[in-house]
């Protein structure tokens, strides 16, 4: 069962419960920061749309051992801080690294699907998302693999992502993973032992 528009609008005004990735203390925060208020009153179905933030480029081999892991260096191409109206022109066969402006802060019962927008897909910009782990807190990454020959001009701020929220029937494992955070990759050094 996904969680409705009324309970996710809830949720970011009156916050959730997490867990401090830190001192692993109960904290209180919005189940989704940064958002403005445009976003929470065009909430469509069950989905909320999340931003364009941040691009990266990884550059550099990867190894990923059964007890080793080692993602590759990435250099920032933009980022919303420092030029709030760049648009990047993403070539045909580029792979980026997109980042959200959104933060998102799952509570213990809760974890969450990513999915790219059509108008993304349409353009030949699939994205490589996954699940949200429960009490993940931090901006989202997802690969980016442009399939199309033509240029694609992007920019920041665009909604690139629909985020779904689903209750978990049962107790979970929270996420305390090396990705908690706005981590983008271990930048080609050894990640500690998982």
């Amino acid at each position: 069962m996904v969680i409705g528009t009324d309970k996710i609008i809830e949720m970011i005004k009156n916050g959730v419960d997490v867990e401090d990735p830190l001192t692993r203390e109960v904290v209180r925060r919005p189940l989704i920061e940064h958002i403005g208020d445009d976003q929470v009153d065009s909430i469509e179905g069950t989905t909320v749309d999340l931003r364009l933030g941040a691009i990266y480029r990884p550059r550099g081999a990867a190894r990923l051992m059964r007890d080793l892991r080692v993602t590759p260096e990435i250099d920032k191409v933009m980022d919303i801080e420092l030029d709030p109206d760049g648009i990047y022109s993403v070539s045909g066969g580029e792979y980026l690294l997109f980042q959200t402006i959104e933060q998102v802060n799952l509570p213990c019962d809760l974890f969450a699907y990513i999915r790219p927008r059509t108008t993304l897909i349409r353009s030949g910009i699939p994205l490589e998302t996954a699940f949200v782990s429960p009490n993940y807190q931090g901006k989202l990454t997802v690969g980016m693999k442009h399939q199309s020959r033509e240029k694609v001009d992007i920019q920041m701020g665009f909604r690139i992502l629909c985020i779904a929220f689903f209750p978990i029937d049962g107790k979970a494992v929270p996420y305390r993973g090396v990705w908690q955070g706005d981590r983008v990759s271990t930048d080609g050094k050894e990640e500690r032992p998982f």
